[in-house]
């Protein structure tokens, strides 16, 4: 049942991979937000403490936090981190509720700290530099959020886009989207008139839906540090970090026509997306021991400067009555691949740290920290001589997002050579209040356990986030936000070695 005109010659599909930029599938100002979201990875040490770590330092978490906790380091130092992460989305969408699980095995830190002791002369009292590799942030979710009765139709969306193009040129205008509805009759032409279009299921009718998004990768930070200290009383230090980031996602959306005279019984729209990237930045950082038990520190990290390249692709399937056995999909379209290379800058981020230090016995840390996602920009790419400009996702980045604030605290007590942790996090959400996809804060719960001898400390820690977010599967004045209860389990060990 495919029209007999398609995507007819390789000058065409070069065309499509030209305008593909402009047709709004990727780099919206939600990708630029998941690229840019990042928490401490950290130990296991760390991580039993909510990552409150800015003020206690000697521990990797410290150059994703204030790389002058690095000098708080008395020795040499190898250590690596196994974690399990486990998620589990609860959709609820139109009266319909659903679940979803994900477990992934990660390597969430290694690092390698070398100290060297001062001379003695000017206050200096050594050194430490080394390399550590942070696991920033995971890109591992699978949600599936079903609807028994939604008032409308996805097709609604590409009759819109496909409005006033004639239907000899929906190839070219929309490849990823209204081209293939046309292609496979689930939108049409209102007869005599080229110009206007109709949807293959009832706008106002109802159908059943289900939204299914399945994602993998990570982001990661490699950090180069040196950090000093002077008299045990002030410590400095800074990093040069490599950023990468690496995100597959696929989306997938299923309509069952409700209504049992049509011609079109089930559609499902499919896309593809395949991010790499990388970057860098640069992070600086002071602590002070004002007091033998109170010590206060700051850092800045810069902004992150990242070039990022995109693999993108859509298919749509079609069933249809009458033809084949019913609920099966007849017929596919698929858009050409696409492929685009751009930048992007997330913002900066400044933290403030205290911690109380009861001697050897515990201590209690707090950290604020404090970012702007409207800061956000994407930026044409160095390399390739493209003239769009991204203004308007500029714009939606400055209208739709607010700084953000992160409280993190975090206990450790000692009982001979075991330590006992627990820690509470915090992180506001970015989008304006009123705002369709603003959800609630990420609230973090943790606890941990570690033992210390002689040459070797082995760190176990247990977390539990939960957020209130929100999906738009597609146009938001045509369906209304998927509402999902997101929550994630973490366990890490940790095992470090001391000379």
């Amino acid at each position: 049942m495919n029209r007999l005109v398609r995507y007819g010659s390789s000058a065409r599909v070069a065309l499509l991979l030209a305008i593909a930029p402009t047709l709004g599938f990727a780099q919206s100002e939600e990708d630029a937000l998941r690229t840019a979201s990042q928490q401490p990875g950290g130990t296991a040490r760390s991580n039993g403490l909510g990552n409150a770590f800015g003020a206690v330092g000697a521990d990797p978490a410290s150059i994703s936090i204030n790389p002058a906790g690095l000098a708080l380091y008395r020795s040499s130092s190898l250590s690596m981190s196994l974690g399990l992460e486990v998620g589990s989305d609860r959709s609820q969408h139109y009266g319909g509720t659903s679940s979803a699980t994900s477990a992934k095995v990660t390597i969430p830190n290694m690092a390698l700290v070398l100290r060297t002791a001062g001379k003695g002369r000017g206050g200096f009292k050594g050194a430490a530099y080394g390399l550590v590799y942070d696991r920033i942030a995971s890109h591992h979710v699978r949600t599936d959020a079903l609807a028994d009765r939604v008032p409308g139709t996805m097709l609604t969306q590409f009759v819109n886009q496909a409005s006033g193009t004639p239907s000899y040129s929906i190839y070219d205008a929309f490849p990823f989207g209204a081209a293939l509805a046309w292609d496979l009759f689930a939108i049409d032409t209102v007869p005599g008139d080229t110009l206007s279009y109709f949807s293959g299921i009832p706008a106002n009718g109802a159908t059943r839906q289900r939204d299914l998004i399945e994602s993998s990768g990570a982001t990661t930070r490699t950090g180069f540090f040196y950090s000093a200290n002077f008299d045990d009383r002030v410590y400095v230090g800074g990093s040069m970090n490599i950023i990468g980031h690496r995100y597959r996602r696929t989306l997938t959306h299923t309509e069952y026509n409700l209504s049992p005279t049509n011609e079109i019984e089930q559609i499902e729209f499919q896309e593809r997306l395949q991010t790499a990237a990388s970057g860098f930045e640069l992070s600086l950082g002071a602590l002070f021991r004002i007091t033998e038990r109170l010590r206060a520190g700051a850092a800045f990290h810069s902004p992150q400067w990242m070039s990022l390249n995109d693999a993108y692709s859509t298919t749509m399937r079609a069933g249809y009555a009458g033809v084949g056995a019913a609920g099966d999909f007849d017929q596919e379209s698929a858009s050409p691949d696409g492929n685009f290379a751009y930048r992007l800058s997330a913002p900066w981020r400044a933290v403030v740290s205290a911690a109380y230090v009861a001697g050897s016995n515990g201590l209690v840390s707090v950290d604020y920290e404090y970012t702007d996602a409207t800061r956000m920009r994407y930026r044409r790419s160095a390399t390739l001589d493209d003239p769009y400009d991204f203004e308007l996702e500029n714009l939606a980045i400055r209208s739709r997002f607010v700084p953000q604030h992160s409280v993190r605290v975090g206990t450790e007590w000692r009982f001979s050579n075991w330590y006992y942790r627990a820690g509470w996090g915090f992180v506001s959400d970015p989008y304006r209040a009123g705002d369709i996809l603003r959800g609630q804060a990420r609230r973090n719960y943790a606890a941990g356990l570690g033992y210390r001898g002689e040459h070797i400390t082995v760190d176990f820690s247990a977390n539990y986030a939960v957020q209130g977010v929100r999906y738009q599967a597609y146009a938001s004045e045509l369906v209304d936000a998927v509402v999902i209860d997101r929550g994630r389990f973490g366990a890490m060990i940790t095992v470090a070695l001391r000379p």
